[in-house]
């Protein structure tokens, strides 16, 4: 054993600082050294929480996280080493993973409650026999001018137990009752006493644990509030409402099993709806404008194209009460907090949909600082979807997100773009090109290949055949 723990692997600080990425996430823990890029979607709570902690000594975080036992368990394959010169350190792993080593030493440390409990009843059958011996002697026996030496307040307990007749029968009563209440004043004055302590000194695991170690009892949850439902077996949700936004554009919401369950779809990412129509089966893809945030609902905006098999055939007939089949989560992109310091987008038609959960997940993210660029490009005014929220998030996020509106048939009262998005208005909207930038595209055909050529001109990378998170310049 010590043969093996000799051979172990070992990270300076510095190394260790140097996996921070979203697809390279290390982190300390007590001086070990654990790889968890592979446990980012596994973590039940949430990706941005391990990324946040990538690359430092996270025991703090960790233990004041209040994990149960499983968790250390959970640990062990992603153990990649320990950190260097830490091998003379005494060992920080939590006191509830090894048996104690220190014996409790009460006189010490803490006041014993079965001690003062012992002094209390000793007071107690001193303070009743007090009584009794007064009223067997007489009063003036065992006043303090005879005995100096007896205390005030006995004096007042002796005077208290006085017999107040001189008759032997009511003395008798009065004597048999002043013991039996003694002593069960006594008794409940004992019980008190130590059942306070009990609670002040939490006596039933002060001696097992340190009083700064936070181990809460592990809490049942329903596993689709810490997932989500498309993490689940999926079944059919019905619509519950169905809005007309846009010339043939519906806003179609659906309602998930129970209002608290999420519907877990990672941001960037898109769900599919497939249904039987004229006899074939037909799937297309969408990207909802509701997120994680939004418990209990889904939320799609779809045009719907008269000679569209799913959209004119199937979803522009929908009633509410109807319910879809969904399956997700699917798309190469899983955007997470530090991806990229700049966005550029460039959206025409229904395209802005995933631009806006993007969009929506940055800005309602108080620590993500990421700077997004928007071209959006529409046939009218009226056909520039989901502008309300679009405006909102540019007026309330003004260093976060700008938004550059280009319509190919204006009114004469436009004050925006006109025509189509050219090189020249990518060129002026769209950040420089950079390690640190990426550039996203969504729209018709047409638009996303002449955006592919100009993009290339302006010296951004070209996409790959299929897109993937690596790409500079991604297609969704």
């Amino acid at each position: 054993m010590q043969a093996k723990m000799t051979m172990e692997t070992e990270y300076t600080v510095d190394e260790v600082a140097q996996h921070m990425e979203p697809n390279d996430v290390w982190m300390v823990i007590h001086d070990e050294v654990y790889d968890v890029t592979k446990y980012l979607l596994d973590h039940p709570g949430g990706i941005e929480v391990l990324i946040e902690a990538a690359g430092t000594d996270a025991s703090d975080s960790f233990d004041n996280a209040g994990h149960s036992d499983d968790a250390f368990d959970l640990m062990v394959p992603f153990r990649i080493g320990r950190v260097q010169n830490s091998a003379n350190k005494k060992s920080k792993i939590p006191t509830a993973m090894k048996p104690p080593t220190e014996k409790f030493n009460s006189s010490r440390d803490y006041p014993n409650p079965n001690r003062i409990t012992l002094t209390c009843l000793s007071l107690g059958i001193a303070a009743t026999s007090y009584g009794v011996l007064k009223y067997k002697c007489g009063i003036s026996a065992f006043t303090p001018s005879k005995m100096p030496q007896m205390n005030t307040l006995m004096h007042v307990l002796s005077t208290l137990a006085m017999p107040i007749t001189s008759s032997p029968s009511t003395a008798t009563g009065y004597l048999k009752g002043l013991l039996g209440s003694s002593c069960i004043l006594m008794g409940c004055t004992a019980l008190a006493i130590k059942k306070s302590f009990s609670i002040i000194m939490n006596d039933t695991s002060f001696r097992k644990l340190p009083p700064h170690l936070k181990l809460p009892k592990p809490v049942e949850r329903d596993p689709l509030l810490q997932r989500g439902w498309l993490d689940s077996v999926s079944s059919p949700v019905p619509l519950t409402k169905k809005i007309l936004i846009a010339p043939n554009v519906y806003r179609l919401v659906f309602s998930l099993p129970h209002q608290q369950v999420m519907l877990g779809l990672p941001t960037g990412q898109h769900i599919t709806i497939t249904a039987t129509v004229g006899g074939e089966k037909v799937t297309r893809s969408y990207t909802p404008v509701s997120n994680n945030l939004d418990y209990g609902i889904l939320e799609l905006v779809v045009k719907m194209y008269p000679g569209g098999k799913l959209t004119g055939g199937y979803l522009a007939n929908l009633q509410v009460g109807d319910k879809i089949h969904l399956q997700g989560p699917k798309g190469a992109m899983r955007y997470s907090y530090g991806l990229c310091k700049k966005i550029g987008m460039l959206a025409g038609g229904t395209g802005i949909t995933p631009m806006f959960q993007l969009i929506r997940a940055i800005c309602e993210n108080n620590r993500d600082t990421t700077e997004i660029s928007l071209v959006y490009a529409s046939q009218t005014e009226d056909d520039i979807l989901l502008k309300e929220e679009l405006d909102n998030f540019s007026q309330l996020y003004p260093n976060l997100f700008k938004v550059f509106y280009v319509v190919e048939r204006p009114s004469p009262t436009w004050e925006s773009g006109v025509g189509y998005i050219t090189k020249d208005v990518a060129a002026q909207r769209l950040p420089l090109p950079g390690t640190d930038v990426k550039i996203m595209v969504c729209g018709p055909a047409g638009m996303v290949s002449s955006a592919k050529k100009f993009l290339k001109e302006l010296g951004y990378e070209t996409p790959g055949a299929s897109p993937k998170m690596s790409d500079q310049v991604f297609i969704f």
